[in-house]
């Protein structure tokens, strides 16, 4: 325990005065006088020991681990309720902040919109849109339309007429072969005949006459299962993009009408939750920002520092304090259970310090801590003294000495 100048002062007189009036051997006793009997009050009043402090002040710390990027604040400066102080390096989290940022501002701009309705130009685009998908149905049915007549010619085979065609054409190829074989036969011995003309004309004679077989005969023969098998595939995939077209026409119909219509309460409830939700992130990103930051949770001064730039500090590591200096008390940090129960909230003390020698300052116990803290084997109690006048030459941590009178 701490005591001041004056009390062991105090304390020494009376042991001196109770040493030098004690009775001698076989003497009767002699009543003490009432100055003689003073120092027996001290027994009566505690002495306690404790720190200035603001009324409201902490340490505060990151809540995540880095390393520090900036420290924004000194020693001694006065700062404001959610003024960020330090920062950790986080490029991430603040671009995630700014994205967040972005589509709220996008979300909003779409509930503007929502709300303000379609403009002539967008109804007039839409019509549009529409008239071109209406087109494109058109043109699926058409293509719907060859691919099942080209499965129904395969699956009936040729007319008899084809077939007479067909015929003609390859005795006429054939015909023409025989022409041009009798033409080149005839100038089959002379040197570089294959360079003659009558050569060329057989040639083409011949592919002619190939061409026209084949048509016969697949005339004749009629369609393979895997040619049906083919056309059915295209009618299909004909079908399904018309299919496609109709959905799509059908889609751009509904939106001029959606359009025509203006908007709906249920597109602007659609439209506000999509704020909501926007903001929402915005928030959440700022969370995890804040995390990386040190932020002012009250008005107050910055009373310590203990990181600095380009350190790695890791999470819950004491960094900045700060406290509200506008109102400054005592707090007595080893008030013993001895002495706790004669000490009682209200009751008036008073206190000096070690940086203000000879000067005694009035103040009330405002507040006992209802539980024991365990010090070095021993149980003290945290009283809170409020002063009632506050030298300004008073600062936070220094030491000041309470003397109370104990109650009885």
């Amino acid at each position: 325990m701490k005591y001041t100048t004056w009390t062991l002062i105090v304390v020494a007189l009376a042991l001196l005065v109770n040493g030098c009036s004690a009775p001698a051997q076989g003497a009767a006793p002699v009543t003490p006088t009432a100055e003689e009997a003073a120092p027996a009050a001290l027994e009566d009043v505690i002495w306690a020991s404790g720190d200035v402090l603001p009324a409201q002040w902490a340490h505060l710390s990151f809540e995540v681990g880095g390393r520090v990027e900036r420290v924004l604040v000194q020693e001694g400066d006065s700062v404001r309720a959610g003024q960020v102080l330090a920062e950790l390096r986080a490029p991430d989290l603040e671009q995630a902040v700014h994205a967040a940022q972005a589509a709220l501002a996008s979300a909003q701009a779409q509930l503007t919109r929502v709300r303000a309705g379609a403009r002539p130009q967008e109804i007039a685009a839409a019509e549009a849109a529409a008239q071109r998908a209406e087109a494109g149905v058109i043109a699926a049915q058409a293509a719907v339309e060859r691919a099942q007549a080209e499965l129904q010619r395969l699956k009936a085979g040729a007319r008899e007429e084809e077939i007479r065609a067909a015929r003609g054409q390859l005795e006429q190829a054939a015909a023409a072969v025989r022409q041009a074989q009798a033409a080149y036969d005839l100038v089959a011995g002379e040197p570089n005949v294959a360079a003659r003309p009558e050569a060329l004309a057989l040639e083409r004679a011949t592919q002619a006459y190939e061409i026209a077989r084949a048509q016969y005969d697949q005339l004749v023969r009629g369609a393979r299962p895997e040619e049906i098998a083919i056309a059915e595939a295209q009618v299909k995939a004909a079908q399904a993009e018309l299919a496609a077209a109709q959905a799509a026409a059908a889609e751009a119909y509904a939106q001029v009408d959606l359009l025509r219509a203006g908007a709906r309460a249920e597109d602007v409830a659609v439209a506000e939750a999509a704020v909501a939700q926007a903001q929402a992130a915005v928030e959440q990103a700022q969370v995890a920002w804040d995390r990386a930051r040190l932020i002012a949770p009250y008005d107050g001064t910055v009373g310590a520092i203990w990181v600095r730039v380009g350190e790695t500090v890791t999470p819950g590591q004491p960094a900045i304090a700060i406290g509200d200096l506008s109102t400054l008390r005592v707090e007595i940090t080893d008030l013993r259970e001895t002495d706790v129960a004669r000490v009682e909230e209200g009751q008036r003390v008073e206190v000096t310090f070690d940086a203000l020698p000879n000067q005694t300052f009035q103040g009330v116990i405002t507040r006992i801590s209802p539980m024991a803290r365990e010090e070095k084997g021993s149980s003290n109690y945290t009283a809170i003294v409020t002063l009632e006048k506050v030298d300004p030459r008073l600062r936070w941590g220094m030491t000041a000495f309470v003397n109370i009178e104990a109650r009885k």
